[in-house]
């Protein structure tokens, strides 16, 4: 039943960030189910997004918005590990976050076992255009960015830029975020 309800949300979640929706008479509608979904008015949310459970629910399948957050064009949001969005998170186009991923080592790919981590997203975060961040990482820190095209493996510290396939820390923002 529940690969069922997923499979609704995502083709709703699909429909409503059409472009149809993108029209100022119509757009409120899209505000209302995204508000019934998540439970919040702070997130914005364009054409083509995704923010789902790809896999099988578990005690830590949850997601949770703490501020305002931004969400772009062809964005796919897996948050069968669990994700915390902090405030004012910017996610640009063409991104794809993964919280499981399958597991292959002495298994039969058939057997689709898979297996999720949860990821904290701090407030200020910038992630650019065309970024894939992996089910291995856990922390993005408060202010970091994303540079576009990276690909995330790891866990990225405060104030950092990031960049790469995969992503390596490039320098700290010289940015003074206060801390609430």
């Amino acid at each position: 039943m529940k690969n069922f309800l997923y499979k609704i949300d995502y083709v709703l979640q699909r429909f409503f960030t059409s472009l149809l929706f993108t029209f100022p008479l119509i757009k409120g509608i899209k505000k209302l189910y995204f508000y019934l979904r998540f439970k919040t008015f702070e997130i914005e949310i364009t054409n083509n997004v995704v923010i789902t459970n790809f896999d099988k629910s578990t005690k830590n399948t949850k997601i949770e918005f703490n501020g305002p957050c931004t969400f772009s064009r062809n964005i796919e949001v897996d948050y069968a590990g669990g994700i915390t969005f902090g405030k004012n998170v910017t996610v640009s186009d063409n991104v794809t976050i993964q919280t499981h991923k399958h597991e292959y080592d002495n298994l039969s790919i058939f057997d689709n076992i898979t297996s999720n981590s949860s990821l904290v997203i701090e407030d200020e975060v910038w992630i650019c255009n065309n970024v894939v961040i992996t089910s291995s990482v856990n922390y993005i820190g408060k202010g970091a960015i994303i540079a576009a095209g990276s690909v995330v493996t790891k866990d990225v510290e405060a104030k950092s830029i990031v960049a790469g396939v995969p992503a390596k820390h490039l320098k700290h923002r010289n940015i003074d975020i206060n801390e609430s």
